[in-house]
């Protein structure tokens, strides 16, 4: 890895570093809440689309984004372990021949246990990742089912046991909570069983019903009964009291980690640094503006195939936009937001601008001020959004 990272065009590095995302859309089956663009293709179609990211990498890394290190690699979906040993051998091949990446960059892949085995995790850690993002969602067999999830109770904790045995020593776990007819027993038992797994890392999601998707179509008609309000606040009340008591802190709202191992790529999003997005309705962000592959996937290899890249939407952000964003970011973050920091970048005094409504959300308890650190307090994070609209 050492050797990768220290060449790239001949270039040499000039200190910036930057995230870069690499977004496989392809699963096996698609979960019935899941917003996020994925598609059901054929194996065969996987070469394709490998090919197609190398070109896109190619193209990229002779803009703006071929001057930064990344120090942080992550491959999401859709289902990346869905791709075979020799494509994302393939895949890293390229990326490294385009971009500087760090020899100590933390490494994401996302894995569904249904489609990890130890011929995978064995070419993951040849080829340099260092981080499992294990999709087990829950650990009971009826609300997996409920979820369209293809593994059941035991298979993820025989791929939790199969990463361990590869030597994976940074594990995360994807959880949600507040799906039908869960019980506030039953998150307690979610909880219990990933506790006594112990990985590195939790991400637990209250579920959010989206539009467009089957989970939002049967809502829409009064078909899919959620637990009450004041069950998801106290499911999610249960969750920061019982991992704050197992070691795991809570660095974001919804993610919580032991010490030293928060997810230094999601970092990157909450504190607004520069991130390369590849792949179809990939993100990317120079620190100025934003911008999104289409999220096609037709037209997205029909540009590549013409040695183009893909149509993009561009968010140009202003002044105004990024003192929104700063505050939207920090606030979700327990680190919250350095005011003396926010002042100097922007030249905006929040503590003037807003002075009526940070007074009112201390008083309520729903805001901490401390030290010239502003942060939600724990009574504040179920409501966050409706905390921190206040506040833009």
């Amino acid at each position: 890895m050492g050797n990768h990272a220290s060449s790239f065009n001949g270039q040499k590095s000039d200190g910036k570093s930057a995230g870069l995302y690499i977004h496989v859309p392809f699963c096996r089956t698609i979960c019935p809440y899941c917003d996020f663009y994925s598609i059901i293709s054929p194996p065969e179609a996987f070469e394709a689309y490998i090919g197609a990211l190398a070109v896109e990498a190619d193209l990229k890394s002779k803009t703006e984004f071929g001057d930064f290190d990344y120090d942080t690699v992550f491959l999401g979906g859709g289902t990346p372990s869905t791709l075979n040993e020799y494509q994302i051998s393939r895949l890293f091949k390229s990326i490294r021949r385009n971009f500087r990446i760090k020899s100590d960059a933390e490494i994401t892949i996302e894995c569904n246990p249904s489609s990890v085995n130890e011929s995978k995790l064995r070419v993951y850690r040849d080829i340099g990742i260092n981080r499992i993002s294990l999709g087990i969602q829950s650990f009971s067999d009826n609300h997996l089912k409920k979820l369209g999830r293809l593994h059941g109770p035991i298979g993820a904790r025989r791929a939790y046991y199969s990463v361990r045995d590869a030597g994976f020593e940074n594990v995360s776990f994807d959880l949600i909570y507040g799906h039908s007819n869960q019980t506030i027993t039953d998150w307690w038992e979610d909880l219990d069983t990933a506790i006594w797994l112990m990985p590195e890392h939790i991400s637990a999601y209250n579920l959010i019903i989206e539009p467009g998707t089957p989970y939002g179509k049967l809502f829409s008609k009064g078909k899919m009964p959620l637990p009450s309000e004041e069950e998801q606040y106290e499911m999610y009340n249960l969750l920061n009291v019982t991992l704050k008591e197992y070691q795991f802190g809570r660095y974001e709202i919804s993610n919580f980690a032991q010490e030293d191992f928060q997810c230094r790529h999601n970092l990157k999003y909450w504190r607004n640094e520069p991130y390369l997005g590849l792949g179809p309705s990939a993100v990317s962000f120079n620190g100025k503006a934003r911008s999104k592959n289409v999220s096609e996937i037709k037209d997205y290899l029909s540009a590549l195939a013409q040695d183009q890249l893909p149509d993009r939407e561009i968010e140009e952000l202003d002044n105004a936009k990024m003192i929104e964003e700063r505050i939207m970011m920090s606030l979700r973050l327990t680190s919250g937001l350095n005011l003396r920091k926010f002042k100097f970048d922007f030249g905006f005094d929040i503590l003037e601008t807003k002075s009526e409504e940070i007074i009112k959300l201390i008083d309520n308890g729903y805001l901490s001020l401390c030290n010239g650190i502003m942060t939600l307090t724990e009574k504040a994070l179920f409501i966050s959004n409706e905390v921190i609209l206040k506040l833009i």
